[in-house]
C-alpha cells in the first residue's frame, strides 16, 4: 500500500512536472496566430512580386520591392492584424464547424484587401511618379488589391487552422517572428534607398 502511495507520488510528481515544461514552452495563441499571419503574407508577397512588378512595367528590381512588401505585410499584422482576429473570434462564435475557418477567411480577405489595395499602389506611385515612369492605371490597382485580398484570406485561414499547433511550439514560433522582422527590416532599408535616390 505505502509503495503503490509512493509510485502514485512519483507519477504525479512527473506528471507535473511535464506539464510546467509544456506551459513553459507555450506562447499566446493570438501571437502564434500573428506570426502565422505574417510569415504567409511574406512568403506570398515573394511568391507574387513578380507578378506585382510587371504591372509597374518593372521598374521595380524584384528582391528589392519583395523585401517591402514584406515589409508592409509585417505593419499590416503589427497595426491591424490582431485587431481582425479578435473580430474573426468574435464573429466565428456565432458559427460552427467547417464556418469557423471560413469567417476568417471573408475576414481577412476584406481587411489586408483594402489595406493592400490602398497602400501598395501608393507606394508603388509615390517612387514611379518621381521616377518620371508611369504611374500603375485603376485596373493595376484593382488587380493589386485582389492579390492582396487572396493573400489575407490564406493567411487568416492558416492562422486559425496552425495558431494553436505553434502555439505550443515556442522556439519555431520565436524563430519565425524573427526571421518576419528581419525581412521587415530589409524592406525597411530598400525603401529608404528609394526615396534617398528620388530626392
Amino acid at each position: 500500500m505505502t509503495q503503490d502511495n509512493h509510485m502514485n507520488h512519483e507519477t504525479r510528481a512527473v506528471t507535473d512536472a511535464s506539464t510546467m515544461r509544456e506551459d513553459s514552452g507555450t506562447v499566446p495563441l493570438m501571437a502564434a496566430q500573428g506570426v502565422v499571419m505574417a510569415v504567409t503574407m511574406c512568403v506570398c508577397e515573394i511568391v507574387c512580386a513578380p507578378m506585382v512588378i510587371s504591372l509597374s512595367g518593372g521598374a521595380f528590381a524584384l528582391v528589392p520591392w519583395a523585401m517591402l512588401a514584406c515589409l508592409l505585410a509585417v505593419v499590416f499584422v503589427l497595426i491591424l492584424g490582431f485587431a481582425f482576429l479578435w473580430l474573426a473570434d468574435n464573429l466565428s462564435h456565432n458559427f460552427s464547424g467547417r464556418l469557423v475557418p471560413l469567417t476568417y477567411g471573408v475576414v481577412g480577405a476584406a481587411s489586408f484587401g483594402v489595406w493592400g489595395g490602398l497602400l501598395y499602389p501608393t507606394f508603388m506611385n509615390s517612387i514611379l511618379g518621381p521616377a518620371k515612369l508611369a504611374l500603375l492605371t485603376s485596373g493595376d490597382v484593382w488587380a493589386i488589391g485582389f492579390n492582396c485580398a487572396v493573400i489575407g484570406m490564406v493567411s487568416f485561414l492558416l492562422a486559425v487552422i496552425c495558431g494553436p499547433q505553434l502555439a505550443r511550439r515556442r522556439t519555431v514560433c520565436v524563430v519565425l517572428a524573427v526571421v518576419v522582422f528581419v525581412l521587415a527590416a530589409f524592406g525597411a532599408f530598400f525603401l529608404w534607398q528609394f526615396y534617398a535616390r528620388l530626392h
